[in-house]
């Protein structure tokens, strides 16, 4: 096991009983997610890192509050 893994596991240890169960059921999902099917392309993994890597908002603040006002009245 690496130590990062290692690390937090022994914090997760020191939770109480109910947050230690909601961490475990995360990690399995996890796990489970990790078994997938789904496999990319390496073009589509390009894609999905060049578009993550846009600073640019989608819209600006105030479009936001346009939208939000016309949506809303």
């Amino acid at each position: 096991m690496n130590k990062p893994l290692d690390d937090a596991i022994s914090k997760l240890r020191t939770l109480p009983e109910e947050q230690q169960h909601e961490a475990a059921q995360l990690l399995f999902e996890f796990l489970e997610f990790q078994r997938s099917e789904i496999h990319l392309a390496p073009e589509q993994v390009a894609e999905i890192e060049r578009r993550l890597s846009d600073d640019e908002p989608y819209a600006t603040d105030d479009e936001v509050r346009e939208v939000f006002a016309r949506l809303t009245k």
